[in-house]
């Protein structure tokens, strides 16, 4: 059984006993919906055969109760493009869309692909009852055990200016709008840590008036719903303790949250639906990885494709349960699930018991289908795609795969024949997209020759450049030799140049901040200035084309800038970063063609936290 395999059935037990039982007791139980999910694309492993029936729509959203169908219905048919944004809980992928079903009604649909391989996609009931509403809640990645995320996720109509969700402390996360193109509806997000609970959520107009309130079910810890079996036993830097929920389960914590379950009831001890027992169960959670083996193993090593090992620390069988216990550490960044990887055991002489190969997840679909060819450079693969923004528009975009790593796309503005545009480097290659008129790329500084791919089927070229770093040049030209482009200055940053992809915060004066790759990007009227963590400090600011917005640390309330007349610019209120960085955003109008050479950030009190020269 693997950890979606242990999620699904602990939701469904976080569900059956968080309501009492009567008639009606299976709707109420379902996920965040007032009505059926149907299902016409699922892909699990094997599950236990008395879990089977009912594990699937707990997490995907519900079935249908009380109907006899003789079909699958009909696969509904989209409205308006899909919103494709990144999944916290699961490190992929996630698609919202809108559709109509056979009957011409309106429905909700999502895909979601887990780590580990399996994957769903299904479209709820239709909006019944809903013609009043501003705004609901349609679904949320969260699960039990929890990850490290949830993203919740609905649906809005065109008056809906805000989501916020407020959690049982009071505190106000917002949320994110999105209109894919052709939609009906708004779709909206909300990204939050598993730690918080969410009391309700809300929507507002653009003049700040609620237009609607929902409270989400909450979702119970597996132990709080038990009772402990048995002492914990603690594990690099983790704990682990049987409980009775009512079944025999493991529940494995670090710093007091739940990271992993593991159901060890000994009539179907490590079983799967087709009666076969099975060697070992893998949890991956963050840096560490862990479970449990048949007894018997004393070692447990896994190897990743790159082709480090790793040990784990064993004990054999605490609780005598049948199984042995290991735990360890996955130093270094990326996804073994993307990877793919070794696990092997052995028993206490050395001896091999038994060996799993898990091949590097393939997408269960693709997020940004290719337009022409797929051009190899190296390990890498490079790729035209169309990318969605934010505010439903799409562009073109220049995707980039690396093994173990994620598709990042970068989007850009359209490119003339012959001019060009430098994207983020590909390691020690510098790589952008050129017009169907460029034939040769070189760098003056190194005189160094680079190399014009032509995709077939592609909208346009991608020009690379072995770049060993520093600043440098890049001359393009047209088959006639004559100069298309001087592209100069340092390399753009690592940071995704795409236009917000993802979730945004929305600030005054139409700018929108994005998080991703470990940089914070505002964006106004399509162009951007971004803010690289690594290099943040206390604050950051840009100012021009009448706007004045930046970010600073927690806890600044009120942000002036002071011109060289002595007169000041304040912006007297900033906003929670919705990425739980702990950083404010700040955003007003500005008055004056240039900015003062001071900037200075107080608290709520008044007192001064910071300032700029």
């Amino acid at each position: 059984m693997n950890d979606l395999e242990e999620r699904l059935r602990a939701a469904l037990d976080a569900r059956a006993q968080t309501y009492e039982t009567s008639p009606t007791a299976w709707l109420r139980v379902q996920e965040r919906r007032r009505g059926p999910l149907r299902r016409w694309g699922v892909v699990l492993v094997a599950l236990p055969v008395a879990l089977v029936a009912l594990l699937v729509p707990v997490l995907l959203g519900g079935f249908q109760g009380g109907q006899v169908m003789t079909g699958p219905p009909p696969k509904p048919t989209p409205v308006g493009q899909a919103l494709v944004i990144d999944n916290p809980a699961e490190n992929r992928p996630m698609r919202l869309w809108l559709a109509r079903d056979h009957e011409g009604a309106l429905v909700f649909c999502r895909a979601v692909q887990y780590a580990g391989g399996a994957s769903s996609d299904g479209c709820g009931s239709t909006f019944v009852n809903r013609e009043s509403e501003a705004a609901w809640l349609e679904g949320s990645t969260e699960s039990v055990p929890p990850r490290e995320k949830v993203l919740a996720y609905g649906a809005a109509r065109a008056n809906v200016a805000k989501v916020t969700a407020v959690t049982k402390n009071g505190k106000r996360l917002d949320g994110a709008l999105y209109r894919p193109s052709g939609a009906p509806l708004q779709i909206w997000t909300v990204a939050y840590p598993s730690t918080e609970r969410i009391g309700r959520y809300e929507f507002a107009a653009a003049d700040g008036a609620v237009l609607a309130r929902e409270e989400p079910r909450a979702m119970l810890p597996a132990s709080d719903q038990g009772e402990p079996a048995g002492p914990a036993v603690e594990m690099k830097g983790m704990s682990v303790r049987p409980y009775l929920t009512p079944d025999r389960t493991l529940i494995w914590t670090r710093g007091g949250r739940e990271v992993g379950l593991n159901f060890v009831r000994a009539k179907d001890l490590m079983t799967d639906m087709g009666g076969r027992r099975y060697p070992v169960e893998l949890r991956v959670n963050g840096d560490r990885w862990f479970g449990i083996a048949r007894a018997g193993a004393a070692k447990v090593t896994l190897t990743r494709r790159g082709g480090a090992s790793l040990e784990a620390t064993v004990r054999t069988d605490p609780w005598k349960v049948g199984v042995s216990l290991f735990a360890g550490e996955l130093p270094g960044s990326g996804d073994p699930y993307l990877e793919g990887f070794e696990l092997v055991g052995h028993d206490a002489s050395g001896k091999v018991l038994w060996r799993e190969d898990h091949p590097a997840d393939k997408p269960a679909w693709d997020p940004h289908p290719p337009i022409g060819e797929v051009v190899t450079l190296g390990e890498a693969k490079v790729w035209f795609s169309k990318v969605t923004l934010a505010d439903g528009r799409t562009w073109d975009g220049l995707c980039r795969s690396m093994p173990g790593k994620k598709t990042t796309c970068n989007a850009f503005e359209p490119v003339a024949t012959h001019y060009a545009r430098r994207l983020p480097d590909l390691g020690t290659i510098a790589i952008g997209v050129a017009g169907t008129g460029i034939t040769q790329v070189t760098a003056q500084k190194s005189e160094t020759k680079g190399t014009i791919h032509a995709p077939a089927g592609a909208p346009l070229k991608i020009w690379t450049v072995p770049y060993p770093g520093g600043t440098e040049t890049f001359d393009l030209r047209d088959a006639r030799g004559e100069l298309g482009m001087a592209i100069g200055g340092e390399p753009p940053s690592g940071c995704s140049v795409s236009p917000p992809v993802g979730r945004a915060a929305t600030l005054a004066g139409g700018v929108t901040v994005t998080h991703q790759d470990g940089c914070l990007i505002m964006w106004r009227d399509g162009r951007q200035f971004t803010v690289e963590m690594r290099d943040f400090e206390d604050a950051t600011y840009t100012y021009g084309d009448e706007i004045f917005t930046g970010i600073a640390i927690k806890g600044t309330a009120r942000v002036e800038m002071v011109y060289d007349d002595g007169s000041r610019l304040v912006a007297a209120g900033t906003t929670p970063d919705p990425w739980g960085l702990g950083l404010v955003l700040f955003s007003t109008p500005a008055k004056k063609a240039e900015g003062g050479a001071l900037v200075i950030g107080y608290d709520a009190a008044g007192k001064e936290l910071w300032r700029l020269d």
